[in-house]
C-alpha cells in the first residue's frame, strides 16, 4: 500500500516532535500550588443519632462519714485502730482513763442510798402522823409539815438518782466505739494525750458508697432530674466506666459562679473507688436525635470562631459553623455544613480559603515498553 504525500508528511513530523501530535494540557497559572489531599485527609460528613450530654466533673467523697470524739475530758488510756482499718458498729476502739468517773458515781450511788433511807424514815412519820391527825392528837398544820417533809425526801432521791444517772453516762463514754460500719480515714490524737471535751480522735468513712458533687451551668440544670443515670471515667482507672445516678440538685445556684451543685451516687460495694478520687462524666439530658456530625479533629478554632474546610469541587473552603452537641469523637453541625460534604480531617497546616485543590490518586502502573516492529518496504510500482 502507498502512503498519499500528506500522510507521509504528517508521520515524519511526529516522529520528529512528539509535543506536535499530542499537545500538553493547560498550565496552572504561574505562582499558584495545588493542594493534593490523600482520600485519608478527607472525611464525610454525616448524620448522626446524637443525645444532649451534660458533662460532670468533681471529687469523690464517702456519702457518709462520722468522727469519733471525746464525750468526756480526760487521759487516752488506748486506741486500737490507725488509718486504713476496717471496723463494724459498736466495736470498741479505744478508752479514756475511768478513774474519776467511777469515783464520781459511787459518791452518785451513795446518796441515792442515803436520800432513800431518808425518804424511808419521812414516809413513816407521814404514817404515823395521819394516824395521829385522824383521831385528833395533832394539828393540821404539824401533819402538813411531815407530808412536806416526805416529799423533799423524794424529791432528793430523784435528784440522786439523775445524778447516778449521768455519773453512770460518763463512766461508759470512757469507752470509745465505731459509731458506722467503714474504715477509719484519720487518727487525730495518739494514746496518753488528754483530750477535751469534743476533741476529735478519729475519723471512719464508709465508702460502700460514694457520692460526686459536681457544678454544672445554670442553664443545664432545667434539664436534669434526680434519679437520671451518669457514667464516669475516675482518674487512676481510666479504662473502667463507673455507673452513677443523680441522688439530689441544689435548688439554688452559688452565689457568684452561676453554677448549680448537683450530688450523684456511686454505688461502690466491691472497694474499688476511695474518697478524693477526681471523676468526669456525662449525664444525658433528653431524646437522642439526628445531627449532621464530623471528627472532632477536623474543628479549629480561629479568631474565636469553630472553623471547618471543605473540598467544594476543585477548591478548598473555609467553613464557619456552629457546633453543638460532641460525642464519642464526634461533634454536631448545627450551622453551616450539610451532610455529605467532605471536609479535612485533620489539622495538616495553614490552609487558604479558595485554594485549588484535587484528590491524590493512586499511581498508575508504568506499561512495560513495546519491542520495535519492523514495516515492510512498501512494494514499488
Amino acid at each position: 500500500m502507498r502512503l498519499s504525500p500528506v500522510l507521509l508528511a504528517l508521520s515524519v513530523l511526529c516522529g520528529a516532535s512528539l509535543v506536535a501530535c499530542n499537545p500538553a494540557p493547560p498550565a496552572a497559572p504561574p505562582g499558584t500550588a495545588v493542594l493534593e489531599f490523600a482520600a485519608a485527609d478527607l472525611v464525610g460528613a454525616e448524620l448522626r443519632s446524637m443525645a444532649p450530654i451534660v458533662q460532670l466533673s468533681g471529687t469523690l467523697r464517702p456519702w457518709r462519714e462520722a468522727t469519733v470524739k471525746a464525750k468526756v475530758a480526760g487521759e487516752l488510756q488506748a486506741l486500737s485502730v490507725r488509718e486504713g482499718d476496717a471496723v463494724k458498729q459498736g466495736q470498741i476502739i479505744g478508752r479514756i482513763d475511768a478513774t474519776d468517773y467511777r469515783a464520781r458515781l459511787a459518791g452518785s450511788e451513795a446518796d441515792v442510798a442515803a436520800a432513800k433511807a431518808t425518804l424511808g424514815v419521812a414516809e413513816k412519820n407521814q404514817t404515823t402522823q395521819e394516824s395521829l391527825l385522824a383521831r385528833n392528837f395533832i394539828s393540821r398544820n404539824a401533819y402538813d409539815t411531815t407530808a412536806g417533809n416526805r416529799d423533799a425526801a423524794k424529791a432528793r432521791l430523784d435528784a440522786a438518782r439523775a445524778a447516778a444517772d449521768v455519773g453512770r453516762k460518763a463512766l461508759a463514754d470512757t469507752t470509745l466505739v465505731a459509731p458506722i460500719d467503714g474504715i477509719v480515714s484519720a487518727r487525730l490524737v495518739q494514746a496518753g494525750e488528754r483530750v477535751p471535751v469534743d476533741g476529735r480522735i478519729v475519723t471512719i468513712a464508709d465508702i460502700t458508697r460514694l457520692e460526686l458533687a459536681a457544678g454544672i451551668p445554670a442553664g443545664e440544670a432545667a434539664r436534669l432530674a434526680p434519679g437520671a443515670e451518669i457514667t464516669l471515667r475516675v482518674e487512676g482507672l481510666d479504662d473502667v466506666s463507673i455507673s452513677g445516678r443523680i441522688e439530689r440538685i441544689n435548688p439554688a445556684a452559688a452565689p457568684g459562679s452561676r453554677s448549680i451543685e448537683l450530688y450523684a451516687l456511686i454505688d461502690n460495694r466491691e472497694g474499688r473507688l476511695r474518697g478524693g478520687l477526681f471523676a468526669q462524666g456525662q449525664v444525658t439530658a433528653g431524646a437522642a436525635q439526628e445531627h449532621v456530625a464530623v471528627p472532632a479533629s477536623a474543628l479549629r478554632e480561629e479568631g474565636g470562631d469553630q472553623v471547618l474546610y471543605v473540598l467544594a469541587g476543585d477548591k478548598v473552603q473555609r467553613r464557619q459553623v456552629k457546633t453543638g452537641i460532641a460525642q464519642a469523637g464526634w461533634v454536631a453541625i448545627t450551622a453551616g455544613l450539610a451532610a455529605g460534604e467532605r471536609v479535612v480531617r485533620y489539622n495538616l497546616g495553614p490552609l487558604k480559603d479558595g485554594s485549588p485543590a484535587r484528590i491524590k490518586s493512586a499511581a498508575a502502573p508504568v506499561a512495560p515498553v513495546a519491542a520495535p516492529v519492523a514495516v515492510p518496504p512498501a512494494p514499488t510500482s
